[in-house]
């Protein structure tokens, strides 16, 4: 027995994904493995069974957030009812989505990576809004779109979505604003964690309560860091492999 990150009460934990299960979905081969890669020159490249993991949530806890991650993987999957996608140019438009429980799984997710003590989310720094983010979660409040609003950039490659890629989360700034950046299901998601409004050209392509999103196409050689992880990670497999 011991205490719930999310509801604080003393009850048994669960090993809880900090990133959902069918995230990982792409990203296993036959063997039911995925590879993992680091940049750190002590560690080797790893074959994992299953996504991260620890002791972090009750039972009861996991099924009120499994409820926003079913939604998500249909959403994911592309099996989700009555959305509708119109792209122009680079830019799509996403209409039709549940605002409540696709806000609140970004903000489960963005959450869980704060409250992580896994190497992987060790970036993820969330300080006084690790609390206001646990009290949206639990109470099942998703906030106004501008409240830890969240944008989307489609990952390609020659054409054809990167959506087995997953990359440690990383902080940046954009117009001023604190914000971290997640790579998971073939998308970069830029969650912005300020106590100030964020600049217009981010809030129009938050999702709206309407349930409308813009999302970005963008080639993953067109962003800076994914292409300095990348570069990290292949200088640090040349020394181990070095003679």
């Amino acid at each position: 027995m011991t205490q719930c990150a999310l509801c604080f009460k003393s009850k048994p934990l669960r090993n809880s994904h900090i990133l959902p299960e069918f995230l990982y979905t792409s990203l296993y081969d036959h063997l039911h493995r995925f590879e993992v890669f680091s940049s750190d020159p002590s560690k080797r490249r790893l074959h994992v069974q299953k996504g991260l993991r620890e002791k972090l949530l009750c039972g009861d806890c996991e099924q009120q957030l499994s409820k926003h991650e079913r939604y998500a993987s249909l959403f994911f999957s592309g099996d989700l009812p009555g959305i509708r996608s119109t792209r122009k140019g680079d830019v799509v438009e996403i209409e039709g989505l549940d605002y409540e429980q696709f806000k609140l799984f970004g903000l489960s997710v963005l959450w869980r990576a704060g409250v992580s003590r896994h190497a992987m989310f060790q970036k993820v720094e969330l300080g006084p809004h690790e609390e206001k983010l646990r009290q949206m979660v639990h109470a099942g409040c998703p906030g106004e779109p501008e409240d830890y609003g969240f944008f989307l950039t489609i990952l390609v490659h020659d054409n054809k979505v990167l959506s087995d890629l997953m990359v440690n989360p990383t902080r940046a700034r954009l117009h001023g604003r604190i914000c971290y950046r997640f790579v998971f299901g073939g998308l970069v998601w830029l969650f912005t964690v300020t106590n100030f409004l964020p600049a217009n050209p981010m809030r129009d392509a938050f999702l709206s309560r309407q349930g409308k999103m813009l999302m970005l196409v963008n080639e993953f050689k067109n962003i800076r860091f994914l292409m300095d992880a990348a570069a990290g990670v292949l200088g640090s497999y040349k020394d181990r492999n070095a003679f």
